[in-house]
């Protein structure tokens, strides 16, 4: 068995150094060989610390729109995005010390610009995060402005334009 490691060891290295690659050469432990899937898997979602998003009420509340997040410490992510008539960004808190986490976060959101202003919001938000690819943010928001847009819909409705409006998105999640 010694031999066996000592010639895998030997052809690695061999390998490596026929193709340039010397400096990434990785000697197998079998320590390495014993980890379950779910510690492998662990370590692989703590090494992730950005995510691109991509769906329905994203990047702002824009009808489609897509978001960056990047984390700045273990649990700490900055988020900005921008739609076909909005954008948003936010603060996030994840639940757990990796990219695809559940999270709460404070988020504003801009919809609308120029004469097609529609409002802008800022509130808080709970995003669920599937084990991958799949999001779902559910939260509410105080209105900071009313835009033309919103204006009209809620007097043509003879209704008071409210002053705390429901934020929600989902969509497709990416980590890189």
């Amino acid at each position: 068995m010694k031999n066996i490691k000592i010639s895998f060891s030997i052809f690695v290295f061999f390998a490596a150094t026929c193709f340039g690659q010397q400096n990434d050469i990785v000697f197998l432990k079998p320590q390495a060989a014993q980890q379950s899937p779910v510690e492998a898997k662990t370590k692989l979602e703590r090494e992730e610390h950005t995510s691109i998003n991509v769906g329905f009420l994203m990047g702002g509340g824009s009808l489609v729109g897509a978001d960056l997040e990047f984390l700045v410490t273990n649990r700490v992510g900055l988020q900005f995005g921008a739609g076909l008539s909005s954008m948003g960004f936010g603060i996030n808190y994840h639940l757990k010390p990796y990219i695809n986490s559940p999270f709460v976060s404070v988020q504003y959101f801009h919809q609308g610009f120029g004469n097609n202003h529609y409002g802008s919001y800022l509130g808080p938000m709970f995003v669920l995060r599937a084990r991958k690819i799949l999001q779902l943010g559910v939260g509410f928001g105080a209105v900071l402005t009313k835009g033309n847009g919103m204006i009209e819909y809620y007097e043509s409705k003879d209704i008071k334009v409210p002053s705390v409006m429901s934020l929600f998105n989902i969509g497709l999640y990416f980590p890189l």
